[in-house]
């Protein structure tokens, strides 16, 4: 019962607040029209040579700004390109220090083989003289 006595006076409030307020928004008290209207008095529009000479001017500035600007992304395009050349540059070198590093690496690789061969080859070497030595205590005894 509480519940749908609160509910009724929300909405009984709500559409009181609508209908009080809709007249607030277009009838301010603050604001008199008639009185400012009466001060302004006439309107004076401009004549059709002010608004040429104001159109000119500004187009005139329109022009210049964006000439400027022009200049100005011109100037930042070139800086760009010119940044862009440096770096493939930069890659170039990198490249060829690479390149140099990697053949020196293929060829370090390849010294380690053959000196791996070189090592495996004594190796047995000293094993196959170490056998024969046992080899030859054994008969001799």
């Amino acid at each position: 019962m509480k519940k749908l006595f609160i509910i009724l006076n929300l909405l009984v409030f709500s559409a009181c607040n609508c209908v009080y307020a809709a007249g607030m928004v277009y009838d301010p008290t603050e604001y008199k029209v008639d009185e400012q209207v009466n001060k302004i008095g006439s309107v004076k529009l401009p004549s059709n040579n002010e608004i040429n000479n104001n159109i000119q001017a500004s187009t005139r500035l329109a022009q210049d700004a964006v000439s400027g600007q022009s200049e100005n992304f011109n100037n930042a395009l070139f800086e760009l390109d010119s940044a862009q050349v440096n770096i493939r540059n930069e890659l170039l070198d990198y490249k060829a220090k690479y390149q140099e590093v990697d053949t020196q690496y293929q060829l370090i690789k390849e010294q380690r083989k053959v000196l791996a061969k070189q090592i495996k080859t004594v190796e047995r070497r000293i094993k196959d003289i170490e056998n024969s030595k046992n080899h030859i205590r054994k008969t001799m005894i």
